[in-house]
């Protein structure tokens, strides 16, 4: 189950490499025309949303596998 929330996390470092990239091209105002500029600004907010959505899965996820855990346990203790 851990490694859903590795993989998740790892797409998002993926993301947020985007993100940057695209932030780069959308700041380079003298070499790169005005279209250009806005779809990269828009591809960064893409990129930066879907990072932050796999995050949050992935945390969901380890959560998850955190009390499933301690259910257990409690549950050996008894």
């Amino acid at each position: 189950m851990t490694d859903l929330a590795t993989a998740y996390y790892l797409a998002a470092q993926w993301h947020d490499k985007q993100a940057a990239a695209c932030r780069d091209i959308a700041n380079d105002d003298p070499r790169i025309d005005a279209a250009v500029r806005d779809r990269a600004k828009q591809a960064a907010i893409h990129h930066g949303a879907s990072a932050a959505g796999l995050r949050l899965a992935a945390t969901q996820i380890r959560r998850a596998a955190i009390h499933n855990n301690a259910s257990n346990m409690a549950h050996y203790a008894e």
